[in-house]
């Protein structure tokens, strides 16, 4: 904690003392996310999956959704991501998540509410919650702050606090595919009032989609009417994972 602090000093230190630069690579003089990188930030290619929001190949004959969703169905209603998790878009989740620069956090809701078409309507943003021993050590929950700026963009109200994690589960990006879903089963309580509602639940990145899955899979067990899921980025096949 003592080091987080100290780095979160060192960027305000080096405010004072720098001009205003670009977050993501460097450049001088330019605020946040300079215009070349906002650019460079790739949107999700389209057609997609109706369900799972993956990318369809679009010479494909499709019904409009992927075979795995026609074979298995996701407990959620709906995933939609903005862009690819790759370059650019990749940097800046970086360094606005281990870098601890939530300066960033604005232009990155931007460009996920610019480029996310809400298939139905909502009644509020829930964030992917983070353990609270893991928030104290990052300081902040990257997702939180995104849905707080969602929020104001969309005019869609904002519980942070509907879903809890109870259990301080290993990262994620530390074990294989095939063990995610059994590390957060049952990590994540509902603590708030779902029933009949319609829930967007919001993270930063989609990988192989096991944390959302397990949210998705308590909030429909807990009366949800509907979920959809929302990410900045979605990791596509053959892509380097976070």
């Amino acid at each position: 904690m003592a080091m987080r602090l100290l780095k979160l000093l060192g960027h305000t230190a080096l405010d004072l003392l720098l001009p205003p630069r670009c977050e993501v690579c460097g450049t001088l003089q330019e605020p946040v996310i300079c215009d070349a990188c906002a650019t460079q930030l790739t949107a999700l290619p389209t057609p997609i999956c109706r369900q799972c929001g993956r990318p369809l190949d679009p010479r494909a004959k499709t019904p409009g959704h992927c075979a795995d969703c026609q074979s298995e169905a996701p407990p959620f209603d709906a995933a939609r991501s903005a862009g690819v998790y790759g370059g650019t878009l990749r940097r800046a989740i970086h360094v606005y998540k281990y870098d601890l620069v939530v300066a960033l956090a604005r232009p990155l809701a931007s460009f996920l509410t610019n480029h996310v078409e809400l298939p139905f309507q909502l009644d509020c943003l829930c964030p992917v919650p983070l353990h609270a021993a893991r928030e104290r050590m990052r300081g902040f929950n990257q997702s939180q702050l995104l849905a707080d700026m969602a929020s104001a963009q969309w005019g869609i109200p904002h519980e942070p606090r509907l879903l809890t994690r109870q259990q301080n589960t290993l990262p994620q990006m530390k074990l294989p595919r095939e063990e995610r879903r059994a590390n957060v089963r049952n990590a994540f309580t509902v603590a708030g009032e779902v029933r009949g509602r319609s829930i967007g639940l919001l993270d930063d990145v989609y990988t192989t989609g096991s944390t959302l899955t397990e949210c998705s899979r308590m909030l429909k067990r807990a009366g949800a009417e509907r979920v959809l899921v929302i990410t900045l980025a979605r990791a596509l096949p053959g892509m380097r994972e976070p």
